[in-house]
């Protein structure tokens, strides 16, 4: 089985693009994202990465993910319309759906994305966006509107669940990071792309904690015995 790899994380924290069957898999900057906007960035990364297993009305199915992606891709205009501008952000290149001998395959550049190698191509594009790896259980919630709309569609799911009003949003993400970080501010942080954007935001928010337990510490407020220093340290890895 595909697992993420160190060495794979290594390259999409330095902006560097992971190469899988052929295809690489970039992380998109943050000014492509707000270019095309935040709204249709999410609807097409949610088409991208589709899966049977979050739709009641269709995890049941013997069609696999691939066949079903394959069906929306030509049957539903936004669909495809979604999965195009995905393969631009992600890949840096068109998707052309090609069938030989009756098996379909896209293709990106000179290679294909196929049954065989959708899943693990899934995986990376999901660690390239920071997308949690939830289990097959759990409820898809798309991240914003025009991508419930979506799922709606497919589904023909018209029930209205009262929405939380979030605490934060990409905006604000944006504008936290750029005027705490010493580094990072609102003229360069358009450059990052979103793997290094949110690895930026919670690493400064894991040093931060850091620095607080210690100041408890040194001014007697916490009990250092009962902390785990090493589990709190600046360079823990962060999931």
């Amino acid at each position: 089985m595909f697992e993420i790899e160190e060495s794979i994380e290594l390259k999409l924290l330095l902006g560097q693009p992971v190469s899988l069957s052929g295809i690489n898999i970039y992380s998109p900057l943050l000014k492509d994202i707000v270019s095309v906007g935040y709204d249709k960035y999410n609807h097409a990364l949610s088409s991208l990465l589709f899966n049977k297993s979050r739709f009641p009305d269709l995890k049941d199915l013997k069609e696999s993910n691939f066949d079903l992606f394959t069906y929306f891709y030509i049957h539903d205009e936004a669909f495809k319309d979604a999965i195009e501008m995905a393969s631009r952000l992600m890949f840096r290149d068109e998707i052309i759906l090609e069938v030989l001998d009756e098996s379909p395959r896209f293709k990106v550049g000179d290679f294909f994305i196929c049954s065989e190698n959708f899943s693990d191509i899934q995986k990376v594009i999901k660690c390239a966006n920071k997308v949690p790896d939830t289990s097959d259980k759990e409820e898809f919630n798309p991240a914003n509107s025009k991508a419930k709309e979506f799922i709606d569609k497919i589904m023909g799911d018209r029930a209205k669940k009262p929405q939380k009003k979030p605490v934060s949003n990409l905006h604000s993400l944006i504008s936290g990071l750029s005027w705490k970080s010493p580094n990072i501010n609102i003229l360069n942080i358009s450059d990052l792309t979103i793997y290094q954007f949110y690895d930026g935001y919670y690493r400064l928010e894991n040093i931060d904690h850091y620095n607080n337990i210690m100041n408890g510490i040194y001014s007697g407020k916490v009990d250092s015995t009962k902390i785990k220093i090493q589990e709190n340290t600046w360079t823990k890895i962060i999931t």
